[in-house]
C-alpha cells in the first residue's frame, strides 16, 4: 500500500513537470482575434467580473451560440484576478489541463490497478500536440474545464463501482452536470461509463450486473445528456451556427465524418501540419473517402478479432468513435471540416489502445521494462518538444494564421483573420491582399468584403470601400457589422445624416455594441443633436464603463453646457482608462484651471503636451466637439 502511494506520488510529480515544461511558453502568448473577442476581449459581461447579475447572465445566455455557464463564470473570475493580462488566462487553462491529466491517471489507476500504464495514458493526454489548441487558446476554456469535470466523473465512477452507494453516485451526477455546464460535448459520458463497465471494471462481464441493470443505473445521466443536447441544438440553431441541409447535404456530411475520423487518427501518430482552422471542402474526393472507410474498417475488424483476449481494444475504439460523434459533422456547426480541439477527450480511448497494446506486445520479454521505459520516455520527450513548438504558433494572431496558411490550402478564414491582425498593426496594404485572397477562395464571403471595406476606408479609399461594403450587404442583407461600416464611410465622406441612418440600422442588430453607440453619438453631436448624443454616450458607458472615447465625448458636451463637475469626472475617467488620451488631458486641464486647481491643471497640460505637442497651440479647446472623433470599427 505504501509502495503504491509512493509510486502514485512520483508519477503525479512527473506528469506535473511534463505539463509545465510543455506549456511554459503560454506565458508570452497574447489573446487572438478568433473567438477570444467573443469570450473575453470584447465581451463586456465577462469584463464586468463576477457578481449576482453576472451569474444570472451566465446561466441564461446563449451568447456565442453556446450554453456553458461555468465557462463564462470561470472567465469572469479570471478577469477579476488578471484583468486583461492574457498570461493569467493561459495559465488557468494549463492548470486545469494539468489537474485533468492527474485525475485521469488516478481514475485509470484505480480502475485497472496498472499505475505505469495509467500514467503513460495520462502523459500522452497531457503533452500530445493535438491538445495544444484546447489549452493554448483562451476561448477553449470550455475544453479544459469540461475535461477536468469529465475526469472527476471517471474517478467518482471508479469509486462508485468499487462500492456502490447513493452518495457516490451523486458525486458522479454532480461532476457530469458541471461538465455539461462547461461544454455540452461531454454528453457522451454515460456511454463511456458503459464501456468502462465492460473493461476494465468488468461489471457485466463477470456477471455481477446485467447490461439492463447497468443501463437503467445510468438513466439520470442519459436524461441530463438529452436535455443539454436539445438546449445546445436550439441555441446553435438560433445563433445561426448550424448549417442547413441545403447548404451542406447529408451525403457530404457523412463523407466528411468518415474522413475526419481517419484524419484524427493520422494526426495522432503524425501530429504535424496542425492548424487552427481546416476549411470544409464541401465534398471530399471519392478516393479519400474510400481510403478512410478502409482504415476504419480494418481497425474495427482487428479489435473484433482480438475481442476475447484484448478487451481494452474494443473499449478504446468505441470510446474514440462515440465521443467524437457529437462533433464529427453530421450536425454541422461552424465552417470547419474538423478541429484539433475536438480530439481532447476522444483520443483517450486511442491512448488506452496504444498503451495496453504496447504492454501486451512486450509481455514475456525479459527486457520489457527497459524497452518499455525507453520507448515511453522517448515518445513523451518527442511530444513535449512538438507541443512546445505548437504552443509557439499561438503566440499572437499574426503568427497563428500565418502558420495556418503555410500548412493548409484554400484557407479563407486564416486569410481573413490574418488581415484583421494586420489591420490592428496598421498594415492596411498587407491586410487588403489577404482579404482579396479570402474572397478569391470563397466569393460569397461577406465578412471578408466588409473587412476589406474597413481596410480601404482606413487608407482613405472611400469609394472602393463603399463598393466592397455594398457587396457585403448584397451577400448578407441587413448585416449589423456591414451597416456599421457603411455608417463609418458616410461619416468620413461628410454625409452625416446618412451615417446616422446606417448606425441606427446597425443598432437593431447590435444593440449592445458600446462602440456603435459612441459613434452614433459623435454623428449626432456633429449635427447639433446634443440631447440625443448624450443619451448614446451614456449608453456606451453603461455597456462599457471603460470606454474612454465615450467618457471624453460626453464630457465635451457637458463642459459646453456648463456642467463642469460632471464633465471633470468623465474627463478623469477618460484618462484613467486611456492614459495617452491627449485631448482628454488638455480639456481636463482647462476645466481644472477654471476651478483654480493650478497644480492639477499643470500636470494634465504637461501630459497633453507630452502626448501631442501641437494640441496646446489650438484655440478654443474648451468648446464641445472640437476634438470629438469617432472610434473606427474593428475588423471581424
Amino acid at each position: 500500500m505504501v509502495d503504491s502511494l509512493r509510486k502514485q506520488f512520483l508519477i503525479g510529480i512527473f506528469l506535473s513537470v511534463l505539463v509545465l515544461v510543455s506549456y511554459w511558453g503560454v506565458a508570452g502568448n497574447d489573446f487572438i482575434n478568433y473567438d477570444d473577442p467573443a469570450y473575453v476581449t470584447a465581451n463586456r459581461h465577462v469584463q464586468r467580473g463576477l457578481s449576482g447579475e453576472a451569474v444570472v447572465w451566465a446561466l441564461t445566455a446563449s451568447y456565442a451560440s453556446n450554453w456553458h455557464p461555468l465557462t463564462w463564470l470561470s472567465l469572469m473570475l479570471d478577469h477579476d484576478l488578471f484583468g486583461m493580462n492574457a498570461a493569467g488566462y493561459h495559465w488557468t487553462n494549463v492548470i486545469l489541463h494539468g489537474f485533468a491529466g492527474l485525475v485521469l491517471f488516478f481514475a485509470l489507476g484505480q480502475m485497472t490497478g496498472r499505475l505505469w500504464c495509467s500514467g503513460l495514458v495520462a502523459g500522452l493526454f497531457l503533452v500530445h500536440p493535438l491538445h495544444v489548441e484546447s489549452v493554448a487558446w483562451v476561448a477553449e476554456r470550455k475544453d479544459v474545464l469540461s475535461g477536468l469535470f469529465w475526469m472527476l466523473g471517471l474517478w467518482g465512477y471508479a469509486r462508485y463501482a468499487q462500492k456502490p452507494s447513493v452518495v457516490r453516485y451523486g458525486w458522479v451526477v454532480l461532476f457530469f452536470l458541471l461538465g455539461l455546464m462547461s461544454k455540452p460535448m461531454v454528453v457522451t459520458f454515460p456511454f463511456v461509463l458503459l464501456l468502462l463497465d465492460y473493461w476494465p471494471l468488468r461489471r457485466a462481464v463477470d456477471g455481477r450486473r446485467s447490461w439492463g441493470h447497468l443501463v437503467y443505473e445510468k438513466i439520470p445521466l442519459f436524461f441530463l445528456s438529452a436535455a443539454v443536447s436539445i438546449i445546445t441544438f436550439l441555441v446553435q440553431k438560433e445563433g445561426g451556427a448550424a448549417a442547413s441541409l441545403q447548404d451542406l447535404p447529408l451525403a457530404n456530411r457523412l463523407a466528411n465524418a468518415v474522413v475526419s475520423y481517419s484524419h484524427y487518427l493520422v494526426k495522432t501518430v503524425w501530429p504535424f501540419t496542425l492548424a487552427v482552422f481546416y476549411p470544409h471542402p464541401g465534398s471530399w474526393p471519392v478516393s479519400e473517402v474510400i481510403l478512410s472507410l478502409l482504415l476504419i474498417f480494418l481497425i474495427t475488424l482487428l479489435v473484433l478479432l482480438l475481442i476475447r483476449h484484448r478487451q481494452y481494444l474494443i473499449m478504446g475504439w468505441l470510446w474514440y468513435l462515440g465521443t467524437l460523434f457529437p462533433v464529427i459533422g453530421l450536425v454541422q456547426v461552424g465552417a470547419q471540416a474538423m478541429a484539433d480541439r475536438y480530439t481532447y477527450l476522444p483520443l483517450i480511448g486511442v491512448y488506452i489502445m496504444e498503451v495496453w497494446g504496447f504492454r501486451d506486445l512486450l509481455q514475456g520479454r525479459p527486457t520489457r521494462r527497459v524497452i518499455g521505459g525507453a520507448v515511453s520516455g522517448g515518445v513523451l520527450a518527442v511530444l513535449v518538444v512538438m507541443t512546445q513548438i505548437q504552443v509557439g504558433y499561438w503566440r499572437d494572431s499574426i503568427t497563428l494564421f500565418t502558420h495556418a496558411l503555410r500548412v493548409t490550402d484554400g484557407n479563407y478564414q486564416a486569410n481573413n483573420n490574418l488581415g484583421n491582425a494586420l489591420i490592428s498593426k496598421g498594415r492596411y496594404k498587407d491586410a487588403v491582399g489577404h482579404y482579396h485572397e479570402a474572397i478569391r477562395i470563397l466569393p460569397a464571403y461577406a465578412v471578408a468584403y466588409n473587412n476589406l471595406g474597413i481596410a480601404l476606408m482606413s487608407q482613405g479609399n472611400l469609394e472602393e470601400a463603399m463598393t466592397s461594403n455594398a457587396k457585403a450587404l448584397e451577400i448578407k442583407p441587413g448585416d449589423g457589422d456591414a451597416h456599421f461600416n457603411r455608417g463609418e464611410i458616410f461619416f468620413r465622406r461628410g454625409e452625416i445624416e446618412e451615417a446616422i441612418a446606417q448606425y441606427r440600422i446597425a443598432l437593431k442588430k447590435k444593440p449592445y455594441d458600446p462602440q456603435l453607440h459612441n459613434n452614433l453619438g459623435v454623428a449626432l453631436t456633429n449635427r447639433g443633436k446634443l440631447s440625443e448624443a448624450i443619451g448614446e454616450y451614456r449608453e456606451a458607458i453603461r455597456l462599457d464603463l471603460e470606454h474612454s472615447g465615450a467618457h471624453n465625448n460626453l464630457a465635451m458636451i457637458l463642459a459646453g453646457r456648463g456642467e463642469i463637475e460632471e464633465a471633470i469626472d468623465h474627463f478623469r475617467k477618460a484618462v484613467q482608462y486611456q492614459p495617452e488620451y491627449a485631448n482628454a488631458h488638455y480639456q481636463l486641464a482647462q476645466l481644472l484651471s477654471r476651478k483654480g486647481l493650478a497644480d492639477d491643471a499643470a500636470y494634465h497640460i504637461r501630459e497633453a503636451y507630452r502626448i501631442n505637442p501641437a494640441i496646446v497651440d489650438r484655440k478654443g479647446g474648451d468648446a464641445y466637439g472640437q476634438y470629438v472623433q469617432p472610434d473606427d470599427i474593428v475588423a471581424r
